[in-house]
């Protein structure tokens, strides 16, 4: 059975992968070093993109129906912002990224046409997960390679004043008058925050203190029952 790809939330089942992906195991890094008599010091760190080549291959009866394909992919393949990739036979791993140029090599055989495709990624991520969040403080392990964002939901069953949130670094103190049935989602990127579905970010505390999840072993706790979601990350 061929195997495919699908790229924004969209899959074309008459494209099909062709052996010869290239893709490093990790993004590169790029190190800062500082070098003096004295020796050499690494001052910083920064991963780059990770270029995705994909060879891909596709049949067309003649060159009507192979201009239409090729329009198809410009339509599919072009984006404006990075977009969810994820191959058949990586299962489990989605690569956040976007078509750098346009297909390499795009040659036909016989009614066979194939191509390579050269992506970019901004971010490897993986398995969804969430976490029942209590009002006792309980270790869970944050899995993945690197730092993630995050998101926290929360039904309140009561009325209250405040919600506050601990996960290692992290704290967050929201000041309001919370009434039972409503829902409150807090969002690390952007960070955004919404209560019934309203913008609710007037009620963070300045003493909070927005960071990115660690992988490894963290205590959380929070002042209500709450769920927190992350995705795991990869280099």
């Amino acid at each position: 059975m061929l195997k495919g790809m699908t790229f924004n939330g969209i899959r074309k089942s008459h494209i099909y992968l062709l052996e010869g992906r290239q893709k490093a195991s990790f993004a590169p890094i790029s190190r800062n070093i500082t070098s003096t008599r004295k020796g050499h010091r690494l001052k910083d760190s920064k991963h780059e993109l990770l270029p995705i080549s994909q060879p891909i291959g596709y049949i067309a009866s003649n060159d009507v129906d192979a201009l239409e394909i090729k329009d198809e992919l410009a339509e599919w393949l072009i984006t404006k912002d990075v977009a969810p990739l994820q191959f058949d036979d990586e299962p489990g791993r989605t690569y956040w990224a976007v078509v750098q140029n346009s297909i390499d090599d795009l040659s036909r055989l016989a009614f066979t046409r194939q191509g390579t495709i050269q992506f970019l990624c901004f971010y490897t991520t993986g398995a969804t997960k969430s976490i029942n969040v209590t009002t006792t403080s309980t270790n869970h392990t944050i899995t993945g390679q690197t730092k993630t964002p995050w998101t926290i939901e929360v039904n309140f069953t009561a009325d209250t004043n405040r919600f506050e949130f601990w996960a290692g670094d992290i704290y967050l103190q929201l000041n309001y008058n919370f009434k039972a049935g409503e829902k409150l989602i807090v969002n690390y990127t952007g960070r955004k925050v919404t209560l019934n579905g309203n913008d609710l970010r007037k009620a963070v505390s300045m003493s909070s203190n927005f960071e990115e999840l660690t992988p490894g072993i963290v205590s959380v706790r929070a002042s209500h029952a709450a769920k927190l979601i992350y995705d795991e990350r990869y280099y």
